[in-house]
């Protein structure tokens, strides 16, 4: 048996076998699962955030890509940076002031439904964008372990 699928059974198993405990010990409501159902620190809060917009690509795609293109690359993650830092000055206490979890319950309560749909549907186009390189590169990981052809996997997956 090859050892790539072993290891990408192993390590699906496990992955389900961890949110399956996970489920149990933990709440179910959002404010569980974004900020501990509001018991955490605030910067244990914020740090784990701030850790869920890493991906395998900032380490590995991003990594090679600065190499290659340099400055543009550091633009963009010293763009991403100043955006957390301006989020952390002007949003976070008025988050915590009106005792929302996510930024569209934010958009809700202060502007109400119709905001909150126009909020959501706005971000459709680059959601969809960034789910066909997600998708392109489980692709491109896929075909190489498993042999299987890319669009195929794009298509199941999808």
């Amino acid at each position: 048996m090859n050892i790539d699928i072993v290891v990408v059974g192993v390590y699906f198993v496990f992955m389900i076998a961890v949110g399956v405990i996970f489920k149990r010990l933990a709440g179910s409501s959002t404010s569980d699962y974004f900020r501990g159902g509001g018991k955490m620190l605030w910067w244990m809060v914020g740090s784990t955030a701030f850790m869920t917009q890493f991906s395998a690509w900032t380490f590995t795609g991003a990594a090679g890509k600065a190499f290659t293109d340099g400055f543009p690359i550091m633009v963009i993650f010293m763009a991403n940076a100043f955006g957390f830092l301006l989020s952390w000055l002007f949003f976070s206490y008025r988050f915590r002031q009106m005792r929302v979890v996510t930024p569209v319950e934010g958009v809700r309560r202060r502007f109400g439904t119709t905001n909150e749909q126009v909020f959501t549907w706005a971000t459709m186009p680059t959601s969809i964008v960034y789910t066909g390189i997600w998708l392109n590169g489980l692709a491109l990981f896929v075909s190489a372990v498993f042999k299987i052809d890319i669009e195929t996997t794009i298509v199941v997956t999808g």
